[in-house]
């Protein structure tokens, strides 16, 4: 493995969501934990850019891990809130260096602490967690609590997603996991951090399936708002400069489905499984879609 890519595999992000906040606890990507989890002691160190360091017990069940004990007091350090997205840099040790964006995409002004405060954050032994760690696993309602692994999850994502003024269908939510959709909000967020001013957009998250004319659904609320429902056709502008004029199909509900020409699309943008594509509407009259592709 190269150098990047090793580092680029001890990085994870994770969205902050509703529930994240309600359950006082947070995740670790099942990915990083395979490749690092064996590694992990019983107590993780956070370290954020002022140089203040929280230490945080990790609580395990099987090959899930979360930050636990001391997460709370960390969140509430640093003015945490649901919408926000956080960037771990593992350094071995079980040290993270974190990285903290609120809901407009750029990185907080961290807060200041006085040092008492800042010395409160490193006392708590390594001892006192795992005590703490074998209490909490010979209550019942812990386990019950892992197992649910987060269920109001994907509906918390996808209003991330509607408030941020990306729409993206919730006919197939049941396809998507938690993992896609948080990617599908950081890109979301990504987009809008570079485009602060975007046209009305649509996304999806590429699903193959044996009917080439339902892949990509325009959702109704989109649809409605911003498609006039005599077309017949729209434009779509690769990222290339490439165009294709393609058929759409109306659904009686509501929204539409691009149809005859899509194949062609899909196959010179190289589309594979979980890639995240944003179809950004940048003439109305005439209805043209800007096709921005993010590989998996």
């Amino acid at each position: 493995m190269s150098s990047s890519a090793a580092e680029t595999s001890s990085m994870f992000y994770s969205i902050i969501l509703p529930s994240t906040i309600h359950n006082k606890m947070l995740r670790i990507p099942p990915k990083f934990v395979g490749q690092f989890g064996d590694e992990l002691s019983s107590v993780a160190k956070l370290a954020v850019p002022d140089g203040r360091v929280w230490q945080v017990g990790l609580t395990k069940f099987g090959r899930k891990i979360w930050f636990h004990q001391g997460w709370q007091n960390f969140v509430e350090s640093q003015s945490i809130s649901a919408g926000y997205f956080l960037l771990f840099k593992y350094e071995k040790n079980s040290i993270f260096r974190v990285l903290i964006f609120d809901m407009t995409a750029c990185e907080i002004d961290y807060p200041y602490e006085d040092d008492m405060a800042c010395e409160m954050c490193v006392e708590i032994s390594e001892e006192q967690f795992k005590h703490e760690a074998e209490l909490l696993s010979r209550k019942r309602k812990m386990e019950d609590g892992l197992e649910r692994d987060e269920p109001n999850a994907e509906p918390d994502l996808l209003v991330s997603l509607r408030k941020s003024g990306i729409y993206i269908t919730e006919k197939y939510k049941e396809l998507y996991s938690t993992e896609e959709l948080e990617r599908a909000v950081y890109i979301a967020r990504a987009f809008k951090a570079t485009n602060p001013k975007p046209n009305p957009l649509f996304m999806i998250i590429w699903k193959a399936n044996d009917k080439p004319c339902r892949e990509v659904y325009a959702p109704a609320r989109f649809a409605y708002q911003y498609v006039d429902e005599d077309s017949k056709s729209v434009e779509v502008q690769a990222p290339s400069g490439r165009k294709w004029s393609l058929g759409i199909h109306w659904r009686a509900t509501g929204g539409f489905f691009l149809a005859k020409g899509w194949a062609g699309v899909s196959d010179y943008v190289h589309l594979t499984e979980g890639d995240i594509c944003i179809f950004e509407l940048v003439r109305h009259r005439d209805v043209v879609f800007k096709l921005h592709v993010f590989h998996q």
